[in-house]
């Protein structure tokens, strides 16, 4: 049956713009949507836009900016109000998003004088919304549009098992060592040119990112005896939602692994909560150019 992302995230969506300044649970917030902490959110950007942390800050940024322009209060009155820690955090953001700073927007003594600054900001847009000319058939308010790649398949993977090192810390990071120890091991063996994979088994937005888990895996015989320093795991296998990417540059991965949300958000595909992971082809340590298929599980 296809999954509905768009109706399935509104509670979430209403829930964020009646509680935006509270603490967030990120947990109970996923459950709003019938979602796994773990697929949260790739999904929520995918149907978004833009990222939970980003949305909720553009929330508290636009009551911020409401109450600044009709109440006149000092900004740090406002930007603690509206969970910034200082004034100098509140101006930050709010010129990065606006274009202007807090103390000029809420100087502003008249509406022609409000009229002139939001011509030249990108304040304007904003506030009109606020003020509640939000066009009844959008329930995403602010949301982008996302571009969509669309080489994306379906592929089983059998069962197998796995060889592994693991690497805790932020993704993408702290590989050369452990992946060097794990090639050395497997050239010896034989099983070098195994079927190479990484398996990443955490949200970072739930997950501080130096205790995020990345194992370093080949696929091996089921009976491969491994030293201290390499373990053993079982791969499950099943479906997965599959699309291969040849990457030239870093930060190609993470837009690769949006790319691919987002072709499944359209297809109406529903998530399954085994962790994905990346399938390398080839890799050239000297270029770190790779060729690469993002695997994400599907049910």
């Amino acid at each position: 049956m296809r999954v509905d992302y768009q109706k399935r995230l509104l509670p979430v969506i209403r829930y964020l713009e009646q509680n935006f300044n509270e603490p967030l649970n990120l947990p109970e917030v996923a459950s709003l949507a019938n979602l796994s902490p773990y697929h949260f959110h790739r999904t929520f950007k995918a149907v978004q836009g833009e990222t939970l942390a980003d949305y909720i800050r553009r929330l508290r940024l636009e009551a911020a900016a409401d109450e600044l322009f009709k109440s006149k209060q000092p900004v740090l009155n406002v930007a603690l109000e509206y969970g910034f820690s200082s004034s100098q955090s509140l101006a930050k953001a709010f010129k990065q998003h606006y274009g202007v700073t807090p103390t000029a927007f809420r100087d502003c003594d008249n509406y022609q004088a409000f009229s002139a600054l939001a011509r030249n900001s990108k304040i304007g847009h904003t506030l009109r919304k606020n003020g509640n000319e939000v066009d009844p058939t959008d329930p995403y308010t602010g949301s982008t549009p996302t571009t969509w790649s669309h080489t994306m398949e379906t592929q089983n993977f059998e069962a197998a098992k796995l060889a592994y090192v693991r690497v805790t810390g932020p993704y993408g990071e702290g590989y050369e060592e452990p992946a060097g120890r794990l090639f050395q091991w497997a050239g010896m063996k034989g099983l070098a040119g195994n079927t190479n994979i990484f398996i990443y088994h955490d949200n970072p937005e739930i997950t501080p990112n130096e205790k995020c888990r990345t194992d370093i895996c080949l696929m091996v015989p089921e009976d491969t005896q491994v030293p201290a320093g390499i373990e053993l795991q079982d791969f499950p296998g099943g479906q997965y939602a599959v699309m291969r990417k040849n990457i030239t540059e870093h930060n190609q991965y993470s837009q690769a692994w949006d790319d691919l949300m987002s072709n499944v958000i359209e297809s109406g595909i529903e998530n399954d909560c085994r962790p994905c992971f990346e399938l390398y082809h080839s890799y050239d340590p000297q270029t770190q150019h790779a060729d690469v298929s993002f695997c994400t599980a599907i049910k």
